[in-house]
């Protein structure tokens, strides 16, 4: 097997696991908030509107502790051909941690918070698999992302107005995310002296502290219990500084293309890995978010938001052409994402249902590689046959008035197509939230 065939397999196949990290990952933030399909701008009443809208942190009247774990399941089969293949990836996250401040004031309301939210969620994994008919190879090619971005926060809301207020969070941004690929051949019909031919990449990405800001504006009608409240939230330009350490393929072009080679007989021979460090930045652009929830009953309220992004503004302020060379404008679309979602509180006991839908599109529409062709074997588009759904389940309860217990669950699915691969998936994610108010 030549060189250039397994740069052809990379370019062609390995790269549906090279997707940027940084872009279009949302994890969810808040058992609640998530029970309700993530429609919370328009009511941000606990820690977690640091994320969502600030403006909401006025509504609290009562000190808050809030601690949140998110459990993650991802499945997906990917066809290459008429070859299928299946993988999954689960994990347990620490997903929030935070405490709300009301600050005494002759008029009107002033809170402040401070903590942390998992915010994105780079967890993902495909196993593809199928036949080399140039070398009668059976394949089978792995990659995974596991990782995550968390936002550090210091938040303020005051009142301006009876029924207005104004909110900002000043966010530290930092994280991890680690890329494994292993590509796999194996002799199946036992015509080479050796068994299997294995080759092995990892990235590990330090994403070094960025900050950003969130500005957020909530009306309330009337002002006590209300029953409209609107929000608008502008999340400022951010840039991320990326450090990543590679390991890969011995750099010595004399020595074949593997980590390693096992043998018929049972041996085997190691190279070593080629092994180098570099440095990117990447700017997001801004994000803007509105919504609004309306208390139809006294023991219902609906709610209802919108996201955009326009990912096609974003760029590479430091080039590095082993990882930093996507040309935004060609590979990647603006995206709307949109939430919905309803809570219905059940008379005579302290126990709420909740219920939602949420969108969250894929911004990535490829080519692979923009310098080259659209090609549909080597370089096709992605086609998106189905963008990311979730359904979202949630129930709060309340003990002794004091201690609040949040649950919600997601399901969400997708279906894309890139040349002669087809990827479905379906994520699960799990939410548990515990709020202690005095």
């Amino acid at each position: 097997m030549r060189f250039r065939l397994l740069i052809l397999l990379v370019i062609a196949i390995a790269s549906v696991g090279a997707q940027e990290r940084s872009i279009g990952h949302f994890a969810g933030v808040g058992a609640r908030a998530m029970g309700m399909g993530g429609a919370y701008v328009g009511v941000a009443d606990d820690f977690t509107a640091v994320f969502w809208n600030p403006a909401g942190l006025v509504q609290k009247n009562h000190y808050e502790i809030q601690v949140s774990f998110a459990r993650n399941s991802q499945d997906t089969k990917a066809t290459l051909n008429s070859t299928s293949a299946s993988a999954a990836l689960n994990n347990t996250r620490f997903g929030a941690l935070g405490l709300v401040y009301p600050v005494p004031v002759y008029q009107g309301r002033l809170v402040f918070a401070a903590g942390f939210n998992r915010v994105q969620d780079f967890d993902s994994i495909i196993r593809i698999q199928g036949f080399d008919q140039v070398d009668s190879l059976q394949t089978t090619h792995q990659f995974s992302h596991e990782g995550g971005l968390t936002m550090t926060s210091l938040a303020g809301a005051i009142d301006i107005s009876p029924t207005i207020s104004l909110g900002l969070s000043l966010n530290i941004l930092s994280g991890e995310d680690e890329n494994r690929r292993e590509f796999d051949w194996t002799d199946s019909e036992d015509i080479y002296t050796y068994q299997r031919l294995v080759a092995r990449e990892k990235f590990s990405d330090d994403y070094r502290r960025s900050y950003s800001a969130i500005f957020g504006i909530m009306v309330r009608t009337p002002r006590i219990e209300p029953k409209f409240r609107g929000g608008f939230t502008i999340a400022a330009r951010t840039t991320q500084r990326v450090s990543y350490i590679f390991e890969g393929l011995p750099a010595d072009p004399d020595i074949e293309p593997y980590n390693q080679i096992l043998f018929d007989d049972g041996s085997s021979e190691n190279f070593a890995n080629a092994s180098f460090a570099d440095v990117y930045k990447i700017s997001l652009p801004l994000e803007f978010g509105t919504g609004a929830s309306y208390r139809l009953r006294p023991d219902l309220l609906l709610s209802g938001s919108a996201h955009f992004a326009e990912w096609t503004q974003s760029e590479y302020d430091e080039n590095d052409n082993f990882r930093a060379d996507a040309d935004f404008d060609d590979q990647y679309k603006d995206i709307w994402r949109y939430h919905f979602g309803a809570e219905w509180q059940v008379p005579t006991f302290a126990l709420d249902l909740r219920a939602g839908f949420y969108t969250d599109p894929l911004p990535f529409v490829g080519p692979r590689d923009p310098t080259e062709p659209v090609d549909p074997l080597i370089n096709p588009i992605v086609a998106i046959k189905q963008d990311r759904r979730f359904l979202t389940l949630g129930a709060g309860l309340v003990v002794d008035q004091i201690l609040h217990v949040d649950l919600a669950w997601s399901r969400g699915t997708f279906e894309q197509v890139e040349g002669n691969l087809t990827e479905d998936n379906t994520t699960n994610r799990t939410f548990v939230g515990l709020s202690y108010r005095f």
